[in-house]
């Protein structure tokens, strides 16, 4: 079977290069238009396990919730920032993204560093809100593949430039981690805070009821999110028509008979 490292190193950099790429485009097209079930098939074990405890109930009966989103983006994300969720959405990212995008998901930003001996995680910048950070999608190679872990913002110098440019060069230097910390603790479950992570053992170990199955607060209107992900579909379609050259007409033309 061979190591994680062994595993990594059957395929060239250029190949995890233009997975990981693809992976984070469509990534981030699937947070825009908020279409989760699609997005659990390209996440992390860790995240489609936060998000069956964190994410959002629904019940038809419940009136539209403004928190909605702020819900969506921390079962998302290990670190509470609603406004990386904010940005995904506002910049309607497309699977073919724009020229400006593009300047900032491409390969030679991308960056590597090990967790520990087995583990490996994968880090593509997607924006530059301001001088002193960066947001990034997180990536960890996991049954052979690179599966979504996290989008979060880091510091853009030192901890960004300290991580390694290749698989082979990867190091453990990276913001939030401890790269010497060799007991046990530096796992997934362990990368959020210690409130959280009570917050989430009380999810999980509910004190007894009549109706022990029954989610906690519903609190999503269905007609509400189906509306917000249309919207955000139409947004991120539109920015990839103006991407590939398409006129305003024709673009109209092609939603309107895509609804019929």
């Amino acid at each position: 079977m061979g190591t994680c490292a062994d595993q990594l190193r059957s395929a060239s950099d250029e190949t995890h290069a233009q997975t990981l790429l693809s992976t984070t485009k469509r990534v981030l097209y699937l947070r825009t238009t908020t279409q989760i079930d699609e997005l659990m098939q390209y996440a992390s074990v860790a995240i489609q396990q936060r998000w069956d405890f964190l994410g959002p109930a629904t019940d038809p009966s419940m009136p539209p919730n403004t928190n909605l989103f702020e819900q969506i983006d921390n079962a998302l994300q290990w670190t509470a920032n609603h406004n990386i969720g904010e940005h995904i959405r506002h910049a309607h990212f497309a699977l073919e993204l724009t020229e400006d995008q593009a300047e900032v998901v491409c390969a030679r930003n991308l960056r590597y560093y090990f967790v520990d001996r087995e583990t490996v995680h994968a880090v593509v910048p997607f924006a530059m809100p301001d001088a002193g950070e960066v947001y990034v999608i997180e990536l960890v190679w996991e049954d052979g593949k690179w599966a979504y872990f996290d989008a979060k913002a880091v510091d853009k110098l030192p901890g960004f430039d300290t991580i390694a440019e290749a698989i082979d060069n990867a190091s453990t230097a990276f913001p939030d981690h401890d790269g010497g910390n060799d007991d046990g603790d530096d796992d997934y479950w362990g990368q959020y805070s210690e409130d959280e992570a009570d917050d989430d053992a009380n999810d999980r170990n509910p004190e007894p009821t009549s109706d022990y199955a029954a989610k906690p607060e519903p609190v999503v209107n269905p007609s509400q999110l189906i509306s917000d992900s249309i919207r955000h579909a139409l947004a991120a379609a539109a920015s990839a028509a103006k991407a590939v050259g398409m006129s305003e007409p024709e673009f109209l033309e092609l939603a309107a008979n895509s609804f019929k």
